[in-house]
């Protein structure tokens, strides 16, 4: 029987411009993030209980898509994060990645676990065989890239970014959460990768409002994808009950399209004993951007060659369902199995 453990562990580092659970694998912290706009409130942690990890397969649309034989085949997806732990019984598609951070670089492999998770969310095992993860595309193959050894800088991140692409990905999932404040520029230099790669797309877990913390341009060019995350909302008078036609945000953070991000199942570093590793509950809008880059990549795996990442996200977007009650415009919902051609 599957394990479920939710961790916290406080990290802090001086060239974070903005805290986000992205950069943190194993901390709640978005969850108590207060909106001022009281018409779209956001989830409070102390009511509701999901027991399902996967209940979010469904509600996207993995499963169908899955059903009809949509499973990413053929793609391949960068995650530039933390790294990844290899071998992982769940994680069977790892090619050669790139270490950016460290004195001299260090290895892919990590102890974070943050991009494990995100990994096993977006390319996870999702049959018999799986112990902790439904992946989104699970015959896709991971390209992993690290930049994150305690902090980023923005010198491990432009050169993660350039080892991603230089590794011609299909998409790029980015889910850091805080950007390096010095030296300036690092959001200038990271647009004009995006624009000079037409055919990436690149997937972002937000960390930004839109308000307090404006959207950086990079993450609004037509081939990036700005991702909130979202939950359900509790039933009126039972707070300890969900009510699963209230679809709420999950924190203040915003985006162009929302996705699953609380209590997401996916594979973790911790080992549960034998030869396999416990089940972590991810939560925040870098669960939610894993579940849209795997998405992606079965959009690209039914796409034409040639398909580029501006494409790719116009039809996740247009396949997308409104939620009126959600959020700000654009407040739609991703489904996987109608974006898929």
């Amino acid at each position: 029987m599957i394990q479920h453990h939710v961790r916290v562990v406080a990290l802090a580092a001086a060239v974070l411009l903005l805290s986000a659970c992205a950069p943190c694998a194993r901390c709640l912290s978005s969850a108590k993030d207060k909106t001022k706009d009281t018409k779209y409130p956001n989830w409070n942690y102390v009511e509701t209980k999901i027991d399902d990890p996967f209940w979010w397969a469904e509600l996207v649309g993995v499963k169908q898509a899955h059903a009809n034989g949509v499973t990413g085949a053929g793609t391949t997806v960068a995650i530039v994060g933390t790294g990844v732990l290899r071998p992982h019984e769940d994680l069977p598609n790892i090619a050669a990645g790139e270490a950016t951070c460290g004195k001299p670089p260090t290895s892919l492999d990590e102890t974070n676990g943050h991009g494990t998770q995100l990994a096993g969310i977006a390319l996870g095992r999702a049959d018999k065989s799986a112990h902790a993860t439904f992946g989104v595309a699970p015959d896709a193959t991971l390209i992993p890239v690290k930049v994150d050894c305690g902090a980023v800088t923005a010198e491990a991140l432009t050169k993660g970014i350039d080892a991603a692409i230089a590794r011609t990905p299909d998409v790029i999932l980015i889910a850091i959460g805080g950007y390096p404040a010095e030296p300036p520029g690092i959001h200038e230099s990271i647009l004009e990768r995006v624009i000079r790669n037409p055919k990436i797309l690149f997937v972002v877990a937000s960390a930004w409002d839109g308000t307090n913390y404006v959207f950086p341009k990079w993450t609004q060019e037509t081939n990036a994808l700005l991702v909130a995350a979202m939950t359900f909302d509790a039933v009126e008078g039972d707070p300890k009950r969900l009510d699963k036609s209230k679809e709420i945000a999950y924190s203040s953070r915003r985006g162009d399209i929302w996705a699953p991000g609380r209590s997401v199942g996916t594979a973790d570093v911790l080992p549960r004993g034998g030869r396999v590793h416990d089940q972590f509950l991810m939560h925040g809008t870098s669960p939610a951007a894993a579940i849209v880059a795997g998405c992606a990549a079965l959009v690209k795996s039914k796409s034409p060659s040639g398909t580029g990442g501006a494409e790719i996200k116009e039809k996740l977007k247009k396949a997308a369902e409104e939620k009126p009650d959600i959020g700000p415009p654009p407040n739609i919902r991703l489904n996987c199995a109608q974006a898929v051609p």
